[in-house]
């Protein structure tokens, strides 16, 4: 007896496992999806150093820049998003003005979508681009491209558009 209901409870756990999920649009974050994503571009300007990183939660969003980390809270179903108060670390550097226009962006930000890969968040006058995924190390693959300098070669490396800021 206690065969059968155990055949009988795996195989109603077995046939719940087929049955599709659907997606709900209005769950917060359904359509974006939270992760690991790296600046590329702040209001139509491809970014040449690429350090500013961000990893987005259903209530918040944390990361760094070339010279502080920050966080703050969310809210909102996409597309439209609201960012509450940016607490940063406060540290200045050679990165501030990219790092100053980031945090504008984000403080003016009301709508955030993604597609195929790319997460943009908008509002103001620069709209914020982001890959989805982690920052190149500098000893990865993708590292070394963005940084040919630091391949010793025979001949010299022609100067890349992109520099890594891995250091």
């Amino acid at each position: 007896m206690f065969r059968q209901m155990t055949a009988a409870a795996l195989a109603t756990l077995v046939l719940a496992a087929c049955e599709p999920t659907t997606i709900t649009p209005d769950e917060p974050y359904s359509t974006v999806p939270t992760g690991d994503y790296v600046l590329f571009n702040i209001g139509g300007e491809v970014l040449s150093v690429r350090h500013t990183t961000m990893q987005i939660a259903p209530t918040g969003i944390t990361g760094r820049t070339g010279c502080n980390s920050f966080a703050a809270p969310i809210s909102g179903t996409p597309p439209e998003i609201v960012v509450g108060e940016i607490q940063t670390s406060g540290q200045t550097c050679r990165w501030s003005a990219q790092e100053n226009s980031f945090f504008n962006a984000l403080r003016a930000a009301n709508r955030i979508t993604y597609e195929d890969g790319v997460m943009r968040i908008a509002g103001g006058s620069d709209t914020l681009t982001f890959e989805y995924g982690r920052l190149a190390s500098a000893e990865g693959p993708i590292g070394r491209n963005l940084n040919p300098n630091s391949q010793v070669t025979a001949t010299p490396a022609a100067a890349s558009p992109v520099e890594s800021a891995v250091q």
